[in-house]
């Protein structure tokens, strides 16, 4: 299939400008990624990813997986490794997995990619790839997302060489593959069913082979089935995601599978997925009738539409872009044959777009992923030297106390101070990070305690309250506020 297909997707290019383009793409992958890597605080979830790795053992780190994470344990026990080596749990060397999952993916694309639709064309699905918004977020975020898109595609480039010229080690490579991509999130199985039933369809000589290598891939994911059910079994690790309305999660996969998260200007994300979207869209329509883009189509289908299908049946709802983003080489063809029609400029303009918009959102604190806990921290631990901190809202203690050096209070404490951190917020609606005007203090502590002082540090507000004689302080889970009211959790001294 690959060599025919790939001769009527694109034009044959000279090898020597392929691996020269490739070389550079790899390059700005780096650039792009390696510059913001220790640029953000660590966030909520990469606290708990911390927390997972600082374990003395391999046990350790698979009891914390069970008991904290909804995912499978691959990514923390590669990442565990690494943090022992390095001798090291700062920000980097937690990012370190993403960022060289992320960085690998540039390569691995190309070649998958290649199978598929020639070099010309694989060659742009990794230049996309290395400035895609959403895959740079990730390749320096804590947590699986980067090493599921490297093994997803590396799936992808086993079941293109398998459907080149099947053999004993092409079998192995993507039973190998797939079982991996299980190993590292759940939701990659709807990817691995799109690769069966292609092979099913499309190699009927190697049932027998597809078969043994299925069973392979159950046996080895045996040890995550009692890991799965007793994670599925803690609704409150993923009960947020079902919270949110279907119809904006899917507008979100669109929107974040185009231009990433927290988009500075509407027009600039407008603008980006207005070209991707028409490119893909006009791909699909283009090459229907071609071997490799029916594949790559269902495989799109199967691995995006399940869970999407899932979720509108009510089956069971856990969709989320970020949870889907294995598909991403499947539909990046698409994309680049797209992108590459009218000599190039739709690419060269959507190139544009994606690099300004990682350097402006990578680069100011208004549209990172996670509030600048580390900064806000270092001024109120110079202010706060043995009085309390309350945190709000009480969802970043855990932020919060590795920034500050400092536990959650188990008791009541009498206290004449008491210092408050609240974390901006990003409204319905806004894309940039803002003060909250008027968090509710009098309703948490009473109005003995007085402002007396205030420190606003990129959208923080640190509160210095007082009273004229020591009050009770303690944690406040049990606050009955207003639905939208942060509740605080106190630190101490």
């Amino acid at each position: 299939m690959g060599a025919s297909s790939a001769r009527e997707w694109a034009r044959p290019s000279p090898s020597s400008l392929i691996w020269v383009g490739l070389a550079g793409a790899c390059v700005v992958c780096v650039v792009l990624r390696a510059m913001f890597v220790g640029e953000q605080s660590l966030g909520y979830e990469e606290v708990y990813t911390a927390s997972v790795v600082s374990h003395p053992t391999v046990s350790g780190v698979w009891n914390a997986v069970r008991a904290t994470e909804s995912t499978p344990p691959l990514y923390y026990l590669l990442t565990w490794l690494w943090v022992k080596l390095a001798a090291s749990h700062t920000a980097v060397a937690l990012r370190t997995t993403s960022l060289l999952a992320g960085s690998v993916t540039v390569p691995v694309s190309f070649f998958a990619a290649r199978s598929f639709v020639g070099r010309r064309l694989a060659l742009v699905v990794a230049w996309l790839c290395a400035v895609s918004p959403v895959l740079v977020g990730y390749s320096i975020y804590a947590r699986s997302y980067a090493l599921m898109v490297l093994l997803a595609t590396l799936s992808v480039w086993a079941l293109g060489t398998l459907l080149e010229r099947p053999s004993g080690l092409r079998w192995t490579l993507w039973a190998a593959a797939a079982a991996a991509c299980l190993w590292t999130h759940y939701f990659t199985v709807f990817l691995v069913i799109g690769e069966a039933a292609v092979l099913l369809v499309k190699l009927r000589g190697g049932r027998r082979e597809l078969l043994l290598c299925l069973i392979a891939v159950a046996v080895a994911t045996v040890p995550l089935w009692s890991l799965f059910l007793s994670q599925s079994g803690e609704s409150a690790r993923t009960g947020f995601i079902a919270a949110r309305p279907l119809g904006g999660r899917l507008e979100d996969t669109v929107r974040q599978f185009a231009m990433g998260t927290n988009v500075p200007t509407a027009w600039l994300e407008g603008a980006g997925i207005l070209l991707v979207g028409a490119a893909t869209v006009f791909a699909a329509v283009r090459t229907y009738r071609l071997e490799a883009a029916q594949v790559l189509g269902a495989l799109a289908l199967i691995g995006a539409g399940l869970p999407i299908l899932s979720a509108l049946s009510g089956v069971d709802d856990h969709l989320l872009a970020r949870n889907i983003l294995g598909v991403w080489i499947c539909l990046a063809p698409f994309a680049a044959y797209g992108l590459t029609r009218l000599r190039g400029v739709p690419l060269l303009a959507y190139s544009v777009i994606c690099i300004v918009t990682v350097v402006a959102v990578q680069s100011n604190w208004r549209y990172q992923a996670a509030s600048d806990w580390r900064g806000a921290s270092a001024r109120i631990r110079a202010r706060a030297s043995g009085e309390p901190v309350a945190v709000m809202p009480a969802l970043q203690s855990g932020v919060a106390a590795l920034y500050l050096h400092r536990a959650p209070l188990a008791l009541p404490l009498l206290t004449e101070n008491l210092w408050v951190m609240v974390e901006p917020v990003r409204g319905a609606g806004e894309r940039a990070l803002n003060p909250v005007p008027d968090p509710p203090l009098a309703e948490l502590w009473g109005p003995r305690f007085s402002a007396v002082a205030e420190i606003d540090y990129r959208g923080f507000r640190l509160i210095h309250l007082r009273a004229s004689s020591p009050i009770a302080v303690a944690r406040a889970p049990s606050f009955d506020g207003p639905a939208t009211a942060p509740l605080a959790l106190v630190l101490g001294p």
